[in-house]
C-alpha cells in the first residue's frame, strides 16, 4: 500500500498521523493482490523488430541538479553512458535539451500526464496533482494536498485513474508496441504495468503504520527503498518476459525524500549520486546482458524542478485553519465544499471549490443564483457569472494580498491573482487574464508594462493550461504565489502542508527540466540533429511523446 501512496506523489501521506481507514486497507488488499505485474493487453503486442527506447522517468528532478549530480560522479552508471562532454549540451554519447520547460502547474500528476500523452493540461483533462471537474461534480485527488483522503492514490495504480481522466491518447496507444510501465501514473495502452512485489509494499506499509517514516533518520532509506524494490521487480519481469521496444522506469522516491529533506537542493543531488545512478546501472546492464544496449534510446526525463521554502505557517498557506485561503472565500460569503475527497450528501450545496497545486491554487465557483439558500445543490453545468460570483472573489484575494484582509498571513503572499468569464463546459475555456484589483488585462498586455523575464514563457504556458475543450479543470480564479530562487527564502509562499521544498510555479527553478537523450557508441552530434528538428527552439515536456515516437520509428 504505501508504494502506492508514495508512488502518486502523496507525499504528505507519510507525514499524516493516524491510522489508515478501512477503506483504504481494502484498497491496500486490493494491490497486494495485483501487485507486482499485471498484464494490461492479452495477447500483448507482438515484440517487432526496431530501435527500443528507455525512458527513465526522474521525480523532481531539475535540469541543474541532474547535471550537477552526474558532473560530480564520473565514475558513475550515467556518466558512463553519456560520456565526456563535448560542449555545454553535449557529450560524447548524449544530448541534453537545452531549456526544456515544464508545463503548467509544474506538479507531478499534471506533467506527467503532459509527458505520456504531448498535450497540454487544456486538452489532457489532468491539469494538477487534484482538481474539480464540473462537468461531473467530482473531486480528483491522485496526489492530495488540500484534502486528506488516500483513495484515489491507490485507485490510479489499482484501477487506472489518471490515465482513465485523460481526454487524449497516450505515448503507449500512439507508438503501439510492446510496452512496460514501472510505478507511472499513466499506463492505460501499455502491455504490461509493474510495481514491486505485495511483500515489499506490505512491509514499506508496517513502517507506516508505526509512524516510522517520518523519521529524520530513516526518511531516505524509506523512499530509497522504494525505488530499489520497483527495480528489483522490473528486472526480474524482464528476465521472465524479454526487453520491450519500449520501457518507462519511473522514480518517485527523489521527489518525495526532496519535499522533507533538511537541505533540499544538495540532498536531492545526493539522492541522484548515491541511489538512483547505481540503479540505472542496473538496468543498463540488464539491456547489456540481453544483448539490446547498443541498439536502445536511453532518455532521462523529470517533471519539474523543486525551490527550497520555509515549513511553518507564514509561508504554508494551507487549506485548514484561520486566515488562510479558504477563509478568504468563506467570509467573501461563499458555501466552500469539505475539504474531503467525496463529501455527504447533506454537505453537496457547496459554492465553491479549492484544488492546491503547491505555487498554485485553483478556485471554482458555482452560478449561485442556482443555488443561493443552505440545503440547494448549485447546478455545476452554468458557468460563474463574473459581476454576482467570480469578481467578488478576484477582489477578495486582492484585499487580503494587499492588506491581509480577511486573512492575514495572506498578506503579500500573492504574486499573480488571475480569473476570466464564465463558460459553459461544452465550450473551449477562454484564457486567463490578470485581476488588478478593478478589471481583468490580457497577460501578454500586462507583461508588456510589468515584464517579468524570471516567470518563463508565462503566457503560452498559462494557456495551455486554461484555454481549451478541459480548461475550466484549472478553476475560475487561479493564485500564483511569490516563489522562486530569485526571491529571499523568507519571501516564498506555497499551498500545502509544512514542507522544506515545493514547486509549481513558472520560475525556473521549478521549470526547468531534465531532458537528455543517450544511445551508447552513438556520437552526441548526431544525437543531437536526431532530436533538434522534433524540439523544436522551445523545447518543453510536451516534445517526449513525439521524440520517443520518432525514435521509436512510429510517428
Amino acid at each position: 500500500m504505501a508504494v502506492l501512496l508514495v508512488a502518486a506523489g502523496a507525499w504528505w501521506l507519510l507525514r499524516r498521523p493516524g491510522p489508515p481507514t478501512q477503506e483504504t486497507l481494502n484498497q491496500a488488499v486490493k494491490l497486494a493482490a495485483t501487485g507486482g505485474d499485471r498484464v494490461l493487453r492479452e495477447p500483448m503486442r507482438p515484440l517487432t523488430s526496431g530501435p527500443r527506447v528507455l525512458l527513465f522517468a526522474l521525480d523532481g528532478v531539475g535540469e541543474a541538479e541532474f547535471r550537477q549530480a552526474v558532473g560530480e560522479h564520473t565514475s558513475g552508471a550515467i556518466h558512463t553512458l553519456l560520456g565526456p562532454q563535448r560542449g555545454e549540451h553535449l557529450f560524447a554519447h548524449g544530448f541534453s535539451v537545452p531549456g526544456a520547460l515544464s508545463i503548467l502547474p509544474s506538479t507531478t500528476v499534471a506533467a506527467w500526464a503532459s509527458v505520456y500523452t504531448g498535450q497540454p493540461p487544456a486538452r489532457t483533462g489532468v491539469p494538477g496533482n487534484e482538481w474539480f471537474a464540473r462537468d461531473e461534480v467530482r473531486f480528483y485527488a491522485p496526489a492530495p494536498v488540500s484534502v486528506h483522503a488516500r483513495q484515489d492514490v491507490l485507485r490510479t495504480f489499482t484501477e487506472g485513474l489518471v490515465g482513465d481522466a485523460l481526454k487524449v491518447p497516450t505515448l503507449f496507444e500512439l507508438a503501439d508496441v510492446r510496452a512496460f510501465v514501472s510505478l507511472a501514473h499513466v499506463y492505460r495502452g501499455a502491455d504490461l504495468f509493474t510495481t514491486p512485489e505485495p511483500n515489499a509494499a506490505t512491509d514499506l506499509l508496517v513502517d507506516f503504520a508505526r509512524g516510522l517514516v517520518g523519521a529524520p533518520d530513516i526518511e531516505r532509506e524509506t523512499y530509497a527503498t522504494l525505488d530499489q524494490e520497483s527495480v528489483a521487480h522490473l528486472l526480474e519481469v524482464i528476465r521472465r518476459r524479454g526487453v520491450p521496444r519500449l520501457q518507462v522506469v519511473y522514480f518517485p522516491g527523489v521527489d518525495l525524500y526532496t519535499h522533507v529533506a533538511g537541505e533540499p537542493l544538495e540532498q536531492q543531488r545526493r539522492y541522484v549520486r548515491e541511489v538512483l545512478d547505481p540503479l540505472v546501472g542496473r538496468v543498463l546492464d540488464a539491456y547489456a546482458e540481453a544483448g539490446v544496449l547498443e541498439d536502445t534510446y536511453v532518455l532521462f526525463v523529470s517533471d519539474h524542478g523543486h525551490t527550497p521554502v520555509l515549513g511553518d505557517d507564514r509561508h504554508a498557506l494551507s487549506a485548514q485553519g484561520d486566515d488562510e485561503p479558504t477563509t478568504v472565500l468563506e467570509r467573501a460569503g461563499f458555501r466552500l465544499r469539505p475539504l474531503l475527497l467525496e463529501v455527504e450528501p447533506r454537505a453537496r450545496d457547496f459554492q465553491a471549490v479549492v484544488a492546491y497545486q503547491g505555487a498554485m491554487a485553483y478556485v471554482y465557483l458555482a452560478d449561485r443564483s442556482t443555488c443561493p439558500e443552505p440545503g440547494q445543490r448549485c447546478d455545476w453545468s452554468r458557468p460563474p457569472r463574473w459581476e454576482e460570483d467570480v469578481l467578488p472573489v478576484a477582489r477578495a484575494f486582492y484585499r487580503a494580498n494587499k492588506t491581509g484582509e480577511g486573512a492575514a498571513d495572506m498578506k503579500g503572499a500573492l504574486d499573480f491573482i488571475f480569473a476570466r468569464e464564465g463558460r459553459p463546459v461544452s465550450e473551449d475555456a477562454p484564457a486567463f487574464q490578470v485581476f488588478d484589483g478593478e478589471r481583468l488585462v490580457p497577460l501578454p498586455e500586462h507583461l508588456m508594462a510589468h515584464p517579468r523575464p524570471d516567470l518563463l514563457n508565462l503566457t503560452e504556458r498559462m494557456e495551455q493550461l486554461g484555454a481549451g475543450p478541459l480548461g475550466h479543470r484549472a478553476g475560475d480564479v487561479l493564485l500564483l504565489t511569490r516563489t522562486g530562487l530569485e526571491r529571499p527564502i523568507s519571501e516564498r509562499y506555497y499551498f500545502a502542508g509544512h514542507y522544506h521544498s515545493w514547486h509549481g510555479s513558472p520560475s525556473a527553478q521549478d521549470s526547468r527540466v531534465t531532458f537528455v537523450v543517450a544511445r551508447r557508441g552513438e556520437d552526441g552530434a548526431r544525437l543531437r540533429a536526431r532530436v533538434e528538428p522534433v524540439v523544436g527552439p522551445q523545447p518543453s515536456l510536451l516534445h517526449v511523446t513525439p521524440l520517443v515516437r520518432e525514435l521509436l520509428g512510429t510517428r
